[in-house]
């Protein structure tokens, strides 16, 4: 039985989808590409952290986290123009930053092969350079 079930939904399933010859008028599309849904999330966590990094008398007591989120909801402003000339500038600025993280281990090899930081330290270091570096491949694309 579970043969022919196979064998027979199994070779038809193509000659059914040929007569039937559906057509993708793109109406199952979500409305927003992945920039602006990016834009909107960017927007939604600055909220919060510009709610969270001030303190009920107005002094600001996470101006870093502040400072990055800001950055980071304008910086995706600036990544304008057509899907491709966006793809292009983002791969570009990842590339620097995958760049940059390969210059920070050298320079951590540096100072570990001179004695100037520990291995403890040098293991800290190197983990938070592999984070940089997978959230900017996987950025990237």
């Amino acid at each position: 039985m579970i043969l022919v079930t196979v064998l027979v939904q199994g070779t038809s399933l193509g000659w059914v989808i040929r007569a039937v010859k559906p057509h993708d008028d793109g109406s199952a599309r979500p409305p927003l590409d992945l920039h602006a849904a990016e834009m909107i999330l960017f927007q939604a966590q600055l909220a919060l952290v510009e709610r969270e990094a001030v303190a009920v008398d107005g002094t600001v007591i996470h101006p870093q986290l502040l400072r990055r989120y800001r950055t980071r909801a304008t910086a995706a402003d600036a990544f304008d123009g057509t899907v491709e000339e966006r793809n292009v500038a983002i791969a570009s600025h990842f590339d620097v930053i995958i760049a940059a993280v390969a210059a920070g281990r050298a320079e951590l090899v540096r100072l570990h092969r001179g004695g100037r930081i520990d291995d403890e330290t040098l293991h800290d270091l190197e983990h938070d350079l592999d984070l940089e570096e997978l959230a900017a491949a996987a950025a990237k694309g």
